[in-house]
């Protein structure tokens, strides 16, 4: 019954870690007040604003759930109001002495800041407006502009030149392969791919020009829509060629089509209407009865027939090649009649099958 336990002490493990979180800001968030209340925005101006900006960080951060990035400013925010506590010990309100020896009259003077910045009203040219302390104190006392556009203000700004998204601090949230799809979200973030397949390139692996990911058979190919095979009954589609199941039939040393093989050559036509933009090489083979100039002609002639069949059928001739080998590659040993009926045949082979 462990099971039903685990859950619950996760879910209190991650409320301990949220509060701890939040106490610490709390006290840190009290020693910031601390520190301005001494006089750390005219004395250690640079390191309250650093503590400022990160707590402000760090509470971005715990609304975002990310408790670690949380941590990491508040550490920093920590350092940096030790040393504005540090460096303002000196920095209260003086006393001076006036009059005359014989009759000194102790005073204190207070130094005029309407708007707390650390810069006094007389030198002040935004009174009322405390400059906003990015570690950069204007001459002015007027707080910055968001420099970089981005709808955050440059103390709340990791970022303030570079506009980028609150979730990712004001930072420009980067793209190294220029595909649309940021690096937190790409998978392939050196390669250029669609949002749809997570940045990556998207994969054809059966050639038929339907990728896999919209491919119902990725691995066989078939026509659109779907990427799955046709059922011909004479014919199986390859990746590298159209398999006949058999052999296209003509007279005995003609190159004519009999009537016998035009089933064939039909579904043949049909693959090649099923698939568009695939093109074709018609091999014409020979067994080596016969001169071998003769049958090499005769291949020819027989490739050209089975072309021009296919033509006629409505196939674009510049999707079809036809090439004659004659006797030059045979597949079975020659000194059989099986053999010899094995080499005399037609093949199709698929030069492309997606028009590239």
């Amino acid at each position: 019954m462990r099971w039903r336990i685990v859950v619950p002490l996760l879910a209190v493990a991650a409320c301990a870690t949220s509060g701890k979180i939040l106490t610490k800001q709390d006290v840190l968030s009290k020693e910031i007040d601390k520190a301005r209340k001494s006089g750390a925005e005219r004395c250690a101006p640079r390191e309250l604003a650093m503590a400022v900006a990160n707590n402000d960080f760090a509470s971005t951060d715990i609304k975002l759930g990310h408790a670690t990035d949380a941590e990491t400013h508040l550490k920093v925010a920590e350092d940096s109001v030790k040393k504005a506590l540090d460096l303002s010990k000196d920095c209260g309100p003086k006393l001076v002495t006036v009059g005359k020896p014989e009759k000194v009259i102790i005073e204190k003077v207070e130094v005029k800041d309407s708007d707390g910045d650390g810069i006094p009203d007389d030198v002040d040219k935004c009174p009322l407006d405390p400059e906003d302390k990015d570690g950069f104190q204007d001459e002015d006392g007027c707080p910055d502009p968001d420099n970089d556009n981005d709808g955050i203000v440059d103390t709340m700004d990791a970022c303030p030149n570079n506009p980028g998204p609150l979730e990712n601090h004001g930072c420009p949230v980067l793209d190294r392969d220029g595909d649309g799809v940021p690096d937190t979200e790409d998978k392939c973030p050196d390669v250029p791919g669609p949002k749809e397949n997570q940045g990556c390139p998207d994969v054809d692996t059966d050639g038929d020009g339907i990728v896999d990911r919209l491919d119902k058979c990725p691995n066989e190919p078939g026509p659109p829509p779907d990427g799955c095979p046709r059922k011909y009954t004479l014919v199986v589609v390859k990746k590298e060629r159209i398999e006949i199941k058999q052999q296209v039939k003509f007279a005995t040393a003609k190159f004519k089509v009999l009537r016998a093989s035009f089933a064939l050559l039909n579904q043949v036509a049909q693959v090649l209407k099923d698939f568009p933009k695939m093109r074709v090489r018609i091999e014409g083979h020979t067994d080596n009865v016969g001169g071998e100039t003769s049958n090499l002609r005769l291949s020819q002639r027989r490739a050209d027939s089975v072309r021009a069949y296919l033509v006629a059928k409505g196939i674009a001739p510049d999707r079809l090649e036809a090439v004659g080998y004659g006797l030059t590659r045979p597949i079975a040993s020659n000194k059989t009649l099986k053999g010899r009926a094995q080499n005399r045949r037609t093949e199709f082979h698929v030069i492309t099958m997606t028009g590239e």
